[in-house]
């Protein structure tokens, strides 16, 4: 009996070791710092078993591997050692990326290009512009030839269009207004500053819309040097609920990346604030008004967050490039041009360039690549007869550990 006993103890503890294995596979530690807002898992009263989040609370200090001192801030029970797994971060309405239009019309910075070629194609810059290191001399003299042709097509200022116009239909529709979020004294002082930086670019001017829509400051997800920038965004869903929507299609991004993965030669553009780059008709500049503390103020181009923006954007870059299908693709504001020799690329490129400044728009010169073998393109490295996803994407599943058993 005490042999079977014993037999039976080890066979529980291997079950539990094997069972505690695979947990921490899937297990992140959660680490807390002194000082940090989190929501507090507590019971419902008087129902034990019920339980809510309550919060924010203050962390005071961690007492061990996975539990926390936290101030409740309650005269009954202050202060309470609490497990981790009882706690989630608390975020600022100033630190949520709101789901203001679900569509692709929203920019997002792409992975660091270093990382991403080998070191026969690292980059080099030519006045801003990404030149491949694997072309040869005469191709980049060629280059430099071809973009000093539209030297003023590269700026970092956002261009104008008279090629089309947003509207915002919203039929017999009364004015939407919401009120101020509440912010944080750092978070007012720098939307003050952008509303002052678009003041003086002319992207927005003072109103007297009976319309009003609410700002919110989203973190960008890759800052340069580490520092932390954020991107002036506006809440546009109630707008967004009384606008009929504009069905222009947005193109399919695995087919656009098809397209491209069998060219020899690739080159991209970014366009500057592209959306900035559309006026807005005079009926709609009310509608987009939006109030600070420092005042109440309406769009005069196109912003982030309409329904309607990106099909907006879409038709018009499919208009500039027009009878240039053959050769260039565009999803929004990404224009990527395509070709199997060197001498059709510059033929390419020189054609696509002068359609963009016919427009009266403008390229942003960092976010540039010409004459590259693979290029990113809608988060994939393409060309080569190539298709493949970034490194950042699926680090994940590379450092997976494969099961032992």
């Amino acid at each position: 009996m005490a042999e079977y006993m014993k037999n039976a103890s080890n066979n529980l503890q291997a079950s539990q070791e094997l069972q505690k294995q695979w947990h921490d596979q899937k297990t992140v530690l959660v680490q807390y710092q002194t000082g940090q807002k989190v929501w507090v898992l507590e019971p419902v009263a008087p129902r034990a078993l019920q339980d809510k989040w309550s919060g924010p609370h203050t962390i005071v200090e961690k007492k061990g591997g996975v539990t926390y001192l936290v101030d409740l801030g309650t005269a009954r029970s202050p202060l309470r050692v609490l497990h981790v797994n009882r706690l989630k971060p608390y975020y600022d309405r100033a630190d949520l990326t709101l789901l203001m239009a679900t569509d692709e019309g929203q920019e997002e910075d792409s992975d660091p290009l270093p990382d991403l070629f080998s070191s026969t194609e690292q980059d080099a810059l030519v006045e801003g512009v990404v030149l491949a290191d694997c072309l040869t001399a005469e191709q980049k003299d060629n280059c430099i030839n071809l973009l000093d042709q539209f030297s003023e097509l590269f700026s970092t200022m956002p261009g104008t269009t008279s090629w089309c116009e947003h509207t915002i239909d919203t039929g017999d529709s009364l004015p939407v207004k919401s009120k101020i979020y509440r912010q944080p004294d750092h978070v007012r002082d720098c939307i003050k500053q952008e509303v002052q930086k678009m003041l003086e670019l002319g992207v927005v001017e003072h109103s007297e819309s009976p319309w009003a829509s609410p700002v919110v400051l989203v973190p960008k997800p890759h800052s340069k040097d580490g520092k932390k920038e954020m991107r002036f965004c506006l809440d546009y869903r109630g707008l967004n609920l009384v606008t009929k929507t504009d069905a222009h299609p947005i193109p399919r991004a695995d087919e656009l990346i098809d397209t491209l993965a069998s060219a020899k030669y690739l080159s991209t553009f970014d366009l500057t604030a592209g959306y900035w780059q559309i006026k807005l008709s005079e009926d709609a500049k009310p509608k987009t008004a939006f109030s600070t503390i420092g005042g109440h103020y309406q769009f005069t181009v196109m912003p982030f967050g309409l329904k309607n923006a990106p099909a907006t954007f879409q038709r018009l870059v499919n208009t500039v490039l027009q009878g240039l299908e053959a050769f260039s693709a565009a999803y929004l504001d990404d224009i990527a041009v395509f070709s199997s020799s060197w001498d059709d690329h510059l033929v390419h490129l020189w054609k696509v360039l002068e359609a963009l400044q016919k427009a009266g728009l403008t390229i942003k010169a960092s976010k540039c690549q010409i004459g590259q073998g693979k290029v990113v393109y809608l988060g994939h490295l393409v060309g080569g007869e190539q298709i493949a996803p970034l490194q950042g994407k699926i680090q994940t599943i590379i450092d997976w550990v494969p099961p032992t058993t």
